[in-house]
């Protein structure tokens, strides 16, 4: 094999990666609200890298709708209307929908078994003082199982995009009662996946994420 000249550093792609997930991270748990200026000079100078990172990770925030901005102007972490969240709601419908359909027939029993004592173990757990963190952050690893289990890479790319989109306001729904609601629907999809009925698997999925888009629709009115 010739010598090959590689024009970009593996070292510079996974800095930008690795803000990018900074700025996320930012963004989903509410240090960075919305409206909030995303100012690249400061966030450079707080992580102690140089700007070019910081504004790949923009672009890229941007183009995945967490960041918004207009010509010649700064960045801002998106707000979202009500309207504009039905949206958001409408897609992963149709998106983890078809992802438990798929999961239905090829996510594995150990997988499935593994889900369900978590899911059972917060159950049980429901006094502790950390619980809302622990269904969190359940829930992000529930919905992720299924997407991989789905075996569909694009599909799998997109639900990402979508929830990441979802835990930029999903504070709004972050009260204990609701994230109860939420873990048993998500005990009622595990049912339908262990049945290996795609579309039992699929109905279920849509009275979750229907239940979900009802909650938030309610706290955004509140």
């Amino acid at each position: 094999m010739e010598s090959v000249q590689f024009n970009t550093p593996v070292k510079k792609v996974s800095l930008v990666e690795s803000v990018y997930q900074t700025i996320v991270e930012a963004i989903v748990s509410g240090q960075l609200a919305p409206g909030t200026i995303v100012n690249s000079v400061a966030i450079a100078e707080q992580l102690g890298v140089s700007r070019t990172p910081v504004k790949e990770s923009i672009r890229l925030l941007v183009r995945d709708g967490l960041l918004r901005q207009e010509s010649n102007h700064k960045a801002q972490v998106a707000k979202f209307s009500p309207v504009e969240i039905r949206e958001i709601y409408e897609v992963r419908l149709a998106l983890e929908s078809k992802a438990a359909e798929r999961a239905a027939t090829r996510i594995p029993d150990d997988a499935l078994r593994a889900l369900r004592f978590e899911a059972e173990r917060l159950r049980d757990s429901r006094s502790d003082v950390d619980w809302a963190a622990k269904a969190i952050d359940y829930d992000i690893r529930f919905h992720a199982a299924i997407a991989q289990a789905a075996d569909n890479s694009r599909l799998g790319e997109e639900i990402n995009r979508y929830r990441l989109l979802v835990r930029s306001f999903c504070l709004l729904t972050g009260r204990e009662a609701i994230l109860e609601q939420a873990l048993n629907e998500h005990i009622l999809i595990l049912d339908a996946l262990a049945s290996r009925k795609p579309s039992r698997a699929r109905k279920a999925m849509e009275s979750h994420i229907l239940a979900r888009l009802k909650a938030t629709a309610e706290q955004v009115k509140s």
